[in-house]
């Protein structure tokens, strides 16, 4: 596909979709969190190859992030899941690799394995480790790491799994949350991958290969029989048709849209596909695309309650303390390292209820408080009420508030830093800003 129906194709900048502060401020919404005015000028500049290929290969970490990132053992080591929560989202919010921290978030929902069954901070951080690792490469990669995770076998029960008595948690999730979705696998073949991992244990937390307790007889899966341990059974799953869409899927639902259709999927699953499902490559020519700027794909998704708070802190650029945001991210339904089920949390509409959509407008009012406002008026020298009023709409409605919001924000006056704050809190409590 590289014809004009090629929904993956280029993106051309155009006088009905322009490159301009709108565009710049979509793309870096979406494949990370909500950016400060200087990284939207800065992609503005740059242009979108740049500004993707920045995204994607990351730069050097910021100080403030690389120090954080030290005190994550001595966390996990003291067994306090609440401040390695915290410590997470710090490390969001201080990132200068936004499109790595929210794929770590993505996979981390992808992989789910919660710390009630775990009870080892230890661990939970060892899984987040892996997935760091291996978050923007090959996927098969990533599921042979993870399928030897002491986290994830504890979670699945792999220890319990062992020749002559094979227990199918594992294989069963492999094939219908890792990679291939329900209906594209059989009984048979979630017994005989279960076979294939058996002695895949974990001790102490660390991943150990049992022989005695792994079963090398002859396996059948997918119609291909062999003695197949787990990596083969890794290899066998993404050799399905399925595996490519079933992912493909998935990423558009994250960056692009909550419903891509069926030529989107497709696109996207031969990129995959091609590419030998490495994430990085396929998400630089996704995000490079004529789909990922469709003006009907924007403002489509419900950003995740994590999404939302390290988002209004990154572009307000607020200096906030970690366990702040995970008691925030908390009462609004998500918890990391404790997702609710092995599917992960359900996302996109499931995220706002009466309850959860109050406290994030109250989120927003509290960001709002006119010292942040002061801030922001200082350092983006904004001289008047016009430029306040600019700034607000820029960094939280794209520079296009509806009419009725628009006739709002012009009513203010007043200094600035007063006409910024006001700007910030309607702008931030506004229905479309709970849209990105």
């Amino acid at each position: 596909m590289n014809g004009a129906g090629d929904p993956l194709r280029p993106f051309a900048a155009s006088s009905a979709t322009p490159w301009d502060h709108a565009a710049a401020t979509h793309l870096l919404r979406r494949a990370g969190f909500r950016p400060t005015m200087q990284e939207i000028e800065r992609a503005v500049g740059a242009g979108v190859d740049a500004t993707v290929d920045r995204l994607v290969d990351g730069e050097p970490e910021a100080r403030r992030a690389s120090e954080l990132d030290a005190l994550g053992d001595g966390i996990a080591r003291r067994g306090e899941l609440d401040r390695l929560r915290a410590w997470w989202l710090q490390r969001m919010r201080y990132t200068t690799r936004p499109l790595h921290a929210r794929l770590a978030l993505f996979w981390h929902g992808h992989f789910a394995t919660s710390d009630r069954k775990v009870k080892s901070p230890t661990l939970m951080l060892a899984q987040l480790r892996t997935i760091e690792a291996h978050a923007r490469g090959p996927f098969g990669a990533m599921l042979r790491a993870m399928s030897r995770d002491p986290a994830m076998i504890v979670w699945l029960d792999g220890d319990e799994n062992v020749r002559g008595r094979p227990n199918e948690n594992y294989a069963r999730e492999l094939f219908e949350l890792f990679t291939l979705g329900v209906g594209h696998y059989s009984e048979r073949d979630v017994h005989e991958t279960a076979r294939a991992f058996t002695g895949w244990h974990q001790r102490r937390g660390t991943f150990a290969f049992r022989p005695r307790s792994h079963d090398g007889g002859d396996k059948t899966i997918f119609g291909e029989t062999g003695p197949f341990d787990g990596d083969d059974a890794v290899r066998l799953a993404l050799a399905q048709p399925a595996a490519s869409r079933f992912l493909a899927a998935k990423l558009l639902r994250e960056f692009v849209t909550p419903t891509p259709n069926e030529v989107l999927v497709t696109a996207l699953a031969q990129v995959l596909w091609e590419s030998d499902f490495d994430v990085g490559a396929t998400l630089r020519r996704l995000l490079k695309s004529t789909a990922m700027f469709d003006p009907a794909h924007r403002r489509t998704r419900i950003p995740s309650p994590v999404e939302f708070v390290v988002g209004v802190a990154r572009s307000l650029e607020i200096r906030t303390r970690g366990p702040v945001l995970a008691r925030a991210i908390a009462r609004m339904g998500q918890r990391l390292f404790e997702p609710p089920s092995v599917e992960g949390w359900p996302g996109h509409r499931h995220w706002l209820d009466s309850t959860t959509m109050l406290v994030r407008l109250n989120a927003a009012v509290a960001a709002t408080a006119p010292g942040s406002a002061d801030r922001l008026a200082r350092r983006y020298a904004l001289r008047n009420s016009a430029a306040a009023r600019r700034f607000a709409t820029t960094i939280a409605l794209d520079g296009a508030p509806s009419t009725a919001l628009a006739e709002r924000l012009h009513a203010l006056d007043g200094t600035p830093s007063a006409v910024l704050a006001s700007a910030l809190r309607i702008a931030l409590t506004a229905p479309e800003y709970q849209l990105a």
